[in-house]
């Protein structure tokens, strides 16, 4: 298997070496599993063998099948063998990435049973204070229009970030948040998505903004990505640390994720403020997320230092972004 690089900046060749890494690693964690557990499930195996091999042959499984596999392994472990055996049997039938709608509001027909499972997992941890919504459908459709323009921004200006942020990402979809919860959801991505990002659509107004976004979770899609061979830290999950990035404590590895995001962040804002291809108040905008990143990277990277116990792979992801903001400190 081909090994990821630790350098800071966009690579779409590695994005699309992490992307396969993960199918592949999907693939034969589910033939183990069902190899293992054939005397007690009631699967088509026919058809299991098909899946896996068309992607062990290139092809890739959609985010919705990451997140069967997952329940897979839990009802196993749980002795609920007919709904592992119901996910087994959803995961074959699933589409190939490739081929389900590459941007859609989370509550579209289009993706059916996927809008349920979504839901689930994003709004799963009630101390996140936040809670995923189906968005208003002209909010949906107007932001529709701002990402195609935030894109193709990316795309003119920093090529090698939207090649790397094609190659990570398989669907984005659209959202809003429950309004009457503590906090508010921007975007994220869960790590039983594999491909997918969520974004609110009440927010990220204009391009730059909608440049900044990507930049940001494509980010943490990305550090996902390293962590097939080990994890980034090996803080206890138990263990909560004052973030100097949100308003309540977190986990080191939430953190060591927001800190090296942060570095990402003003790498490509500092990119865009430097485009003649922005108007002037753009590139203001730019720089004025740039300077904040600075802010909060050395923020963050005050407590990873600290507190942080970090494996090799967060180790070397860290000293690139830590290489890079000395620039700027």
């Amino acid at each position: 298997m081909e090994q990821l690089d630790f350098s800071f900046e966009p690579s779409i060749e590695r994005a699309r070496i992490a992307d396969r890494r993960m199918q592949n690693e999907l693939a034969a964690s589910l033939r183990h599993v069902a190899a293992r557990s054939r005397e007690a499930l009631d699967f088509d195996e026919d058809a299991l063998d098909q899946k896996l091999s068309a992607v062990e042959n290139g092809g890739r499984f959609s985010p919705g099948a990451f997140a069967r596999y997952y329940k897979t392994v839990l009802a196993v472990l749980d002795n609920e063998f007919d709904r592992a055996s119901a996910f087994v049997n959803a995961i074959s039938a699933s589409p190939d990435a490739g081929d389900i709608p590459g941007l859609v509001a989370i509550d579209d027909p289009a993706i059916g049973e996927e809008s349920a499972l979504y839901l689930s997992l994003m709004n799963e941890d009630p101390s996140a204070n936040v809670r995923l919504i189906a968005p208003q459908q002209k909010a949906a459709e107007d932001f529709k229009t701002r990402l195609n323009e935030g894109r193709a921004l990316l795309t003119q200006c920093i090529p090698s970030l939207a090649g790397e942020i094609d190659a990570i990402i398989h669907q984005i979809v659209i959202t809003s948040s429950d309004k009457s919860m503590p906090m508010q959801f921007d975007g994220g991505s869960h790590f039983q998505l594999w491909g997918a990002l969520f974004l609110n659509c009440d927010f990220h107004p204009d391009r730059v903004a909608i440049a900044e976004v990507l930049a940001h979770e494509c980010a943490h899609s990305l550090l996902f990505g390293f962590c097939t061979d080990e994890a980034l830290v090996l803080n206890d999950d138990e263990d909560l640390f004052s973030s100097p990035l949100r308003r309540d404590a977190r986990p080191m590895d939430g953190i060591y994720h927001a800190t090296f995001v942060s570095a990402r962040m003003h790498w490509a804002m500092t990119k865009l403020s430097q485009s003649s291809v922005l108007s002037k108040a753009e590139r203001a905008q730019a720089q004025k997320a740039a300077d904040l990143d600075v802010q909060n990277f050395k923020s963050g990277y005050g407590v990873v230092e600290a507190h942080g116990d970090l494996t090799t792979t967060g180790a070397a992801l860290m000293k690139g972004a830590k290489k890079y903001m000395d620039a700027y400190s």
